[in-house]
């Protein structure tokens, strides 16, 4: 069991060395200009080995939402406190969590690659949280829309309010959708 740990443990080193390899790459040229052969070398690795885990550069940015979003998914089971994923106390974890990665979120953005970050957003819906929701599948996107879409601006515009504004922003609409 522990040579299986030890062998996914240094699968996802891996995979994110590629994936911070690509980020960097991202900041310095054209998305549909990085090759294969870049990422490897920004990553230190052969492309053998990249392509033992990818077979896509969009694949590369996908595996590392995953993980982003495996990691969120781990902390708020972590933090029963927060409460229900649309309450006030969840959504400024939410956003201070993904805060953290808000490098990665502004270089996928400003890489025109939004749609990955939306269908991860989607998929993480559906998955997720719609087994277990009341309401219309419709609903848990648009709240996950709206929700993306006003981190992705905050964050463009440079955090210009507090993640405890926003959230009682987010909050207070939330609560206006349910109310109307």
């Amino acid at each position: 069991m522990e040579l299986y740990q030890n062998k996914n443990e240094r699968n996802r080193f891996t995979r994110m060395c590629i994936g911070d390899a690509m980020i960097a790459l991202m900041k310095q040229k054209d998305f549909k200009k990085i090759t294969v052969s870049d990422i490897s070398k920004k990553a230190g690795l052969s492309r053998v080995t990249y392509y033992n885990y990818y077979v896509k550069k969009e694949d590369v940015i996908n595996d590392y939402l995953g993980e982003l979003v495996a990691e969120y998914i781990k902390e708020v089971n972590q933090h029963p406190e927060i409460g229900s994923m649309m309450s006030y106390r969840h959504i400024l974890f939410s956003l201070k969590f993904f805060d953290r990665y808000a490098d990665f979120f502004k270089t996928v953005e400003a890489s025109g690659l939004h749609s990955l970050i939306i269908n991860a957003m989607n998929t993480f819906m559906e998955e997720k949280i719609f087994t277990t929701y009341e309401g219309s599948i419709y609903e848990l996107y648009c709240y996950g829309g709206a929700l993306l879409n006003m981190f992705i601006k905050w964050e463009m515009n440079e955090k210009n309010i507090s993640a405890e504004k926003l959230a009682q922003i987010i909050e207070d609409f939330v609560t206006k959708q349910a109310d109307g």
